[in-house]
């Protein structure tokens, strides 16, 4: 749950309540069991282990495609992870002491760079997060959502500030928007990759920042006639494509088939740049 961006609301006994990660709620209904390792969502009477919720979450019931999801979700114990079930003694350490500035870390601006992003597509979208963690100072690049929340990335960390949801970029404004056509992207690099080589001029764009949010993002894109998905090439982005071609029909393209050799969007840009010899 904490990799995935939710943080309980409160506890009680051994049960950590959350505010539940299948739907949209104000109250938390979704409890964890310490104890038992299950969950329950009060909400939609359904419950049972982390393969369950991750069956919810990834619509899928392939037990092999869903231990995938979990392994990328949480490939080793972090920071943000709550470590050891949650032991009842104690809550895992949390973020402290954040602060958010302009992006312009000379070591955040080089990571950026390895991954085929110039400085200046950076700088216009991204903030730099400054956090601690069991005392020890990081930081990292930031990249907020709709909740008030942030994506953050450097060379060794993947992780949010939580709540996570979806981020809409560079559109303030964007209940009145008058596009009419949308980008969808997983993660923010590959949005940042697409503003490199200038893919999705004069469209509006949503971030999913995990196929878990997926729902979130519906009746944001209900809204469009076009909806490019520049998802992976992965059975993730495929379940992803999948769902929204089902919600929306052909008000849906594909987009992946452009890169379909590359793992995701920003592969492509930095094989692409390799290639070229470019330098940004």
């Amino acid at each position: 749950m904490s990799q995935l961006g939710y943080e309980p609301a409160y506890r009680r006994g051994n049960g950590l309540w959350y505010r539940s990660p299948l739907r949209q709620e104000n109250t938390p209904s979704f409890k964890v069991q310490l104890d038992k390792n299950t969950w329950y969502d009060f909400g939609i009477a359904k419950g049972g282990t982390i393969i369950d919720l991750a069956a919810e979450l990834y619509h899928s019931e392939d037990i092999r495609y869903l231990m995938d999801c979990i392994v990328k979700c949480c490939p080793v114990p972090s920071a943000q992870t709550v470590a050891s079930s949650y032991a009842p003694r104690h809550y895992a350490p949390s973020f402290e002491n954040i602060k958010i500035v302009p992006l312009g870390n000379p070591a955040l601006l080089a990571y950026l760079k390895e991954r085929g992003i110039p400085a200046h597509i950076a700088k216009a979208n991204c903030k730099e997060a400054h956090y601690t963690l069991n005392g020890r100072p990081y930081f990292a690049v930031a990249f907020p959502n709709i909740s008030s929340g942030v994506e953050l990335r450097n060379r060794y960390f993947k992780g949010c500030i939580s709540p996570k949801n979806i981020s809409i970029p560079n559109n303030p404004d964007y209940c009145n928007t008058v596009s009419i056509e949308c980008a969808v992207f997983e993660g923010f690099l590959d949005y940042l990759s697409a503003l490199t080589i200038s893919a999705i001029p004069d469209t509006d764009s949503i971030v999913l920042n995990s196929v878990a949010n997926v729902n979130k993002a519906m009746s944001h894109l209900s809204r469009y006639e076009v909806i490019n998905c520049y998802l992976d090439n992965d059975d993730a982005g495929h379940r992803v494509l999948s769902v929204l071609s089902e919600a929306f029909g052909e008000r849906v393209i594909d987009r992946s088939t452009e890169y379909s050799q590359f793992s995701d969007f920003n592969d492509y840009l930095i094989r692409h740049n390799y290639k070229n010899g470019l330098r940004l």
